[in-house]
């Protein structure tokens, strides 16, 4: 507990029963801090051979090409009123290869350009004027023709009545027909129902003559 009244705030308890003494403190530590703390395991050294060269320049080289290709997208940058001579130097080591196509087949589809499809304009039809004779022309050929569908209709209907007439006749000379052979049957009926050629009557006197006469 700090203690009460003016001055200096006073511990209720020692150091020494915490078993700190006054040398025991670290000191103040006036200077910066090291930038990078000791390291207990150090990285692997690097391998130098001809193999190794030859692959980081292999790696340069292709960096180098990739970036001096077309389909490469350079920012665009504000050009210096005074043109250097590393720059000039640099414009003649580019690759120019406009026409550049790569094999799509490597790519997706969504990457391809999308060729805009040309509308065909509409052809304006022309106006063909019509003379005054064409026009006489045609109005003669509609009445002619207009004509001949008149006749065609009085001929069919006349052909109409004529077949009806056939028709009717034809179903009278059936019914004649018809009404003759229902005679003769009736006749005929008749005739074997009660026609008598008189062989019973001589069968019988015949069978009576055999017969003794009776006086």
């Amino acid at each position: 507990m700090a203690g009460r009244g003016r001055g200096a705030a006073a511990f209720s308890f020692n150091l020494e029963s915490l078993g700190i003494g006054r040398g025991s403190m670290p000191e103040a530590r006036v200077g910066p801090t090291p930038l990078f703390p000791n390291t207990e395991f150090k990285p692997v050294p690097l391998k130098v051979s001809e193999e190794e060269d030859y692959m980081l320049a292999l790696k340069q080289e292709m960096r180098g090409t990739m970036q001096r290709l077309p389909h490469n997208i350079k920012p665009l940058c504000n050009k210096a009123e005074v043109e250097r001579y590393t720059e000039r130097y640099l414009k003649k080591s580019k690759v120019v290869d406009e026409e550049w196509i790569p094999d799509w087949n490597l790519f997706p589809k969504e990457l391809m350009p999308q060729k805009k499809k040309l509308r065909a304009k509409a052809v304006a039809k022309k106006t063909t004027k019509v003379s005054s004779k064409d026009s006489a022309d045609m109005m003669t050929k509609l009445d002619e023709l207009a004509k001949k569908d008149d006749g065609n209709a009085e001929k069919s209907d006349d052909e109409n009545d004529k077949e009806k007439k056939k028709n009717e006749d034809e179903e009278e000379e059936i019914e004649a027909e018809e009404y003759d052979e229902e005679d003769v049957e009736e006749e005929n009926d008749y005739i074997d129902n009660y026609f008598d050629n008189g062989e019973d009557f001589a069968a019988a006197s015949d069978d009576n003559m055999d017969t003794e006469a009776t006086y």
